[in-house]
């Protein structure tokens, strides 16, 4: 196998992203290889190769080594389970080239000139250097794999690079070797508080809807100003001189004050501001006597400079007493982002990096259905790679609700970039906005920062703040997930309403319009059902002890149900996997609504006949808005009957209204007998089994 050129390009058998330059990717003779082109993910950072780092000597067979893996899938290890032909992941070469330092710097320290010089004994004596340094059980199982990963690339490699031992540590996996057990996968984020995120919910909405547009309305004139485009501009024309003079003019025929910044005891005067408003550009300056001049005008100035106009309002009022200032406009911008992406990234079920990675005229409607979609492209899964103009990845709907279509034209407003998130606010060299969005990094600051802003401009009159702390923990757009499946499962009505309002994000639609299950979205999903199922298994049965009469069709099944499951003697659940395997078995299809309660048989629905016969898909559960008062699968607790009690008053009250139009108080009176009769029935049948 002959040693590569040094001209050779690095990334010459991997896709890089569309843009990219060639004549700038990384060589093979380059001290640092720049392999970021070659990710997929807009907000990512992938960190670069230093070869640097490695001993001189063996510099070269490292740089080949890593060549190898850039170029090649990575070889199936004896009695491995990878996928055949699956390339390592470009943001896992960094952590690679971590790992396989520390090999080449205890190489050098052995006097070991070649890789291929590396026996048996050689390595043995290794996992017990990896097993006395300081770093974790995990960077030791990481380092220990290097080394193994570099073996399997050997019949790519030329005859020094190649580790001649069998396969390093056969018979134990690298977590064995440190002592380090494996873990299920469950998913160990915790939840979101209710309470902090309804407020910081119901805040990013009113971002949406009040204040954000006053911000885009007042970034787009400051971005206007700046390029010389805005309409007050066109007044100005020549040189610095002539256009201050016109400026001045205009201020004492309209009484406009200059804009100022605050100074030691009286505003100053905002030369830059001055300069941008009457058009010029950041390379004009004034002079010393121009800003003398300015000062001898007697013209009144500004505690600020302001742009824009409130318009937006919170129950009633202004959001805000004064116009935006200039130097708020950054810090606004970017709690406006956090605020969005939270609107976006909650109300869709996506990933973080999912959101972050979406583009311009992502915003769609379901052909078939009619439903609000947002097209975008997975964030997880071995194969992807940057789009080529030979290969492009297909894009995949989620399905969404209002706001979070409104929250993506307010980004679409907001900026001119193809990403809905940008990675930078001005044009820059340092991850360019062309090219790249924010990071997860720079989105979970973001909310924190637009809930620190909202406690603190919107303090509630008794002292307490709108958006409470989290008691987990700082705020992080990786916990939405868990925090949206919990919402689902726990919103009033529970499970019953798991198919409405948000159930765009719950798990039939999930695999219908994924095409693939989002396993670990379906994970989350049933750990949350199960601990619902679970405690309200042993309400319903504490309640039928307690003596709960139950009436309805279906009054003898319900207690069939909760008496057999209140039985369960329960079983140790170790992972997601397993919730969602103990839920099908423990879940006694029982689903408490409002003033009634389901006792689920597909074949004897009612609201399933209904939507089968409006050509709907099947449901997986009962369907309240489809509900009919004569389907046999109901059955009414005490509960349901005291809630039946409080409409009954209501209706009463409705048909015996003298000034509601006789139509309303004739349907009113209607649904006061229908319900005087159901509670009847439940009253006069309370003698314990008895059907109702």
């Amino acid at each position: 196998m002959p040693w590569p050129d040094a001209h050779t390009p690095v990334l010459r058998n991997r896709p890089v992203r569309l843009g990219t330059d060639p004549a700038r990717l990384s060589r093979f003779g380059d001290d640092v290889w720049h392999i970021r082109p070659a990710h997929r993910d807009a907000h990512t950072q992938v960190g670069s190769l230093n070869l640097l780092a490695f001993p001189a000597s063996l510099r070269r067979q490292f740089r080949t080594v890593f060549l190898a893996v850039l170029d090649h899938p990575q070889p199936v290890e004896p009695g491995g389970r990878q996928r055949s032909a699956e390339y390592i992941g470009i943001g896992s070469m960094p952590g690679l080239g971590c790992d396989l330092q520390l090999f080449a710097r205890w190489m050098h320290g052995q006097g070991l000139g070649r890789i291929s010089d590396v026996t048996g004994h050689d390595l043995d004596t290794y996992l017990s250097h990896v097993l006395r340094t300081t770093t974790s059980p995990g960077r030791k199982a990481d380092a220990l794999g290097a080394v193994r990963t570099l073996w399997l690339f050997r019949d790519v490699l030329p005859a020094a690079c190649r580790l001649t031992p069998g396969f390093p540590w056969s018979g134990r996996t690298a977590n064995e070797l440190v002592g380090l057990r494996a873990v299920g996968g469950e998913n160990k984020r915790p939840r979101i508080h209710d309470d902090t995120m309804e407020a910081l919910l119901a805040w990013a909405l009113l971002m949406v809807e009040q204040i954000g547009p006053d911000i885009r309305d007042a970034w787009q004139e400051y971005t206007q100003l700046c390029r010389g485009e805005h309409p007050s501009q066109e007044i100005y024309s020549g040189a610095a001189g002539p256009r201050l003079h016109t400026y001045v003019d205009f201020c004492r025929r309209t009484g406009t004050p200059l804009p100022g910044t605050p100074g030691p005891g009286a505003p100053e005067i905002n030369y830059g501001h001055v300069r941008r408003l009457i058009g010029l550009d950041d390379r004009s300056q004034f002079g010393l006597a121009q800003k003398r001049w300015l000062t001898q005008q007697n013209v009144t100035v500004a505690e600020h400079s302001t742009v824009g106009a409130i318009t937006g309002q919170i129950q009633g009022r202004p959001w805000r007493d004064t116009p935006l200032t200039v130097g708020e406009l950054p810090g606004l911008w970017r709690r406006l982002t956090g605020a969005l992406f939270t609107v976006v990234c909650y109300l869709s079920g996506m990933r973080p990096g999912e959101v972050l990675a979406l583009r311009r005229g992502c915003r769609g409607a379901d052909e078939t259905t009619g439903q609000l979609v947002v097209h975008g492209h997975r964030g997880k899964g071995y194969d992807r790679a940057p789009d080529t103009p030979e290969r492009v990845e297909p894009t995949r709907p989620w399905v969404v609700v209002d706001a979070v279509h409104e929250a993506i034209a307010l980004l679409e407003s907001l900026h001119e970039q193809p990403h809905l998130f940008p990675a930078q606010l001005r044009p820059g060299s340092f991850r360019p906005s062309a090219t790249h969005a924010r990071t997860c990094e720079s989105a979970n600051r973001d909310i924190a920062d637009f809930a620190a802003w909202v406690n603190q401009s919107f303090c509630r009159a008794d002292g307490s703040v709108p958006i409470p702390d989290d008691p987990a923990g700082n705020l992080n757009a990786s916990r939405f997930r868990r925090t949206l499946a919990r919402f689902i499962v726990r919103r009033p009505r529970g499970l019953i309403a798991a198919a409405l309002q948000y159930g765009h994000v719950d798990t039939k639609v999930t695999l219908n319009y994924a095409g693939a299950p989002d396993t670990e979205w379906l994970q989350d999903v049933a750990v949350e059902k199960l601990e619902l199922v679970l405690e309200q298994i042993s309400e319903d049965a504490r309640r039928l002890a307690a003596g709960e009469h139950v009436s309805g069709p279906s009054a003898d099944e319900y207690r069939r149900r909760v008496s057999g499951t209140a039985d369960f003697p329960g079983r140790t659940v170790i992972s997601p996997r397993s919730a969602a395997r103990l839920l099908a078995s423990t879940d006694p299809q029982v689903h408490h609504g409002e003033g009634m309660t389901c006792v689920w048989r597909p074949e004897t629905a009612a609201c399933r006949t209904a939507r089968l016969a409006q050509g709907l898909p099947e449901p997986a559960g009962p369907d309240e808005s489809e509900c009919r008062s004569t389907c046999t699968n109901l059955a009414f607790t005490d509960r349901d009957i005291a809630r039946r009690k409080q409409d009954l008053r209501a209706s009463q009250a409705n048909a015996a209204d003298p000034l509601a139009p006789r139509p309303l108080r004739d349907r009113a009176a209607a649904q006061a007998e229908r319900t005087a009769a159901l509670v009847h029935r439940h009253e006069q049948h309370r003698t314990e089994g008895d059907p109702a």
